[in-house]
């Protein structure tokens, strides 16, 4: 890092910022704050300042900066065609660097991620301590299960090909129920399924954190895994955004299904046209631009209710409910608002793609709506093919 933070932030990219205010009504941080230092536009003019030397990166600054859930929103939205996720990474990265104590706080916390075993150790601590009461709500976590679920080497098939299922590192441990659904609806549609193993992190969360010379490692494990000749499916939309944006070839399940709908099986009468809430991550909506392929899947089976808020982000963001928690609990309360303009009477099911949302969704439930439950969405086509 050079004396003067940020140089690594294209000049042309800042340039293209006209700080018309477009992108405020989809930035989370600025709607529940009313800050302009805490929207896109303004963490644009305060990186320019502090490249170019007119202002220090001071407490208010940094601040500023790291207050941003790296969403997305604001991408879409802009007519300028800003690339704010190409000047959000590096900032990331340079704040995460000036402060040591932080950056080794971030080290720990994600150092499971990478070990299998000592992530299945936390989490069966964390299972203990949710029964109990005292898991803090800032871990965002769904209610967990002491049985973690073996998942088979192989299974379906294959007549209409094979698929590799990422499992991930909190998706296999914490997402059992969403992998063993997952690998029930491919098997149905004729795909031979082989979940990759040693549960391979991908180091989307080390990136999104600022620590990318460990995520660069752990995608190069994932890179380097035995058999790469079948499609890499994702159930993670985190996970799968992530290996999309580092060039790696990884569909999200959601997308895959889609665009091969005549291989569902029929599935039963039985609850056709229940009413569902589908929560847009994101990854799916500002990063691949894909998170109508679930609304279109589920439609075939139910009535499908978008939330009434311009798919904002509901705060989760990676470790940003753990590091910035009122914020993000300001940012679930008001996605928890948009939900409550609907009629949600006979609504049993909210549905997200993402784990981190899933987490934070749940952990977040309002007393109020706390007969919802949070589902993934192809645990919700499983349910429809044959599964209770």
């Amino acid at each position: 890092m050079t004396s003067r933070p940020f140089h690594s932030v294209d000049a042309d990219d800042l340039a293209h910022c006209v700080s018309c205010g477009l992108c405020l009504p989809s930035c989370p941080t600025y709607r529940t704050t009313g800050l302009d230092s805490h929207s896109p536009r303004g963490r644009i003019a305060l990186v320019d300042a502090v490249r170019q030397g007119r202002l220090d990166l001071d407490s208010g600054v940094h601040d500023a900066l790291s207050s941003c859930v790296q969403c997305m929103g604001c991408v879409p939205a802009c007519p300028s065609g800003v690339r704010y996720d190409r000047i959000i990474k590096p900032v990331i990265d340079d704040l995460t660097a000036t402060q040591p104590v932080g950056r080794s706080l971030r080290r720990i916390l994600f150092t499971p991620l990478g070990r299998p075993r000592l992530l299945s150790a936390l989490t069966r601590l964390a299972f203990v301590m949710q029964r109990l009461g005292l898991l803090p709500r800032r871990v965002s976590a769904p209610k967990l299960s002491a049985r973690r679920r073996r998942l088979p080497k192989s299974t379906g098939s294959g007549r209409n090909g094979t698929v590799e299922l990422l499992t991930g590192c909190v998706m296999g441990e914490w997402f059992g129920d969403v992998h063993s659904a997952t690998i029930e609806v491919l098997v149905a549609m004729g795909f031979k399924v082989k979940p990759t193993s040693h549960r391979l992190c991908c180091g989307a969360l080390h990136s999104h954190s600022g620590l990318q010379r460990r995520a660069t490692k752990l995608l190069d494990n994932l890179k380097a895994r035995p058999d790469q000749s079948a499609v890499l499916v994702t159930n993670s939309a985190g996970c799968g955004a992530h290996l999309v944006t580092e060039g790696v070839d990884a569909v999200d399940i959601m997308d895959f299904i889609a665009s091969r709908t005549e291989l569902l099986p029929e599935g039963r009468a039985s609850g056709l046209g229940e009413r569902i809430i589908i929560h847009d991550a994101c990854h799916l909506r500002n990063v691949l631009a894909s998170h109508t392929s679930t609304h279109h899947v589920l439609a075939r089976w139910y009535d499908v209710l978008p939330i009434p808020d311009d798919g904002l982000c509901c705060g989760a963001g990676g470790a940003y409910s753990l590091l910035r928690p009122d914020e993000s609990i300001a940012i679930v309360e008001r996605k928890y608002d948009a939900i409550r303009t609907l009629d949600t009477a006979d609504v049993r099911f909210v549905s997200s793609g993402n784990p981190g949302c899933s987490g934070h969704l749940a952990s977040h439930l309002p007393a109020d709506l706390n007969r919802l439950e949070i589902i993934h969405p192809v645990q919700l086509i499983a349910r429809m093919i044959g599964r209770p």
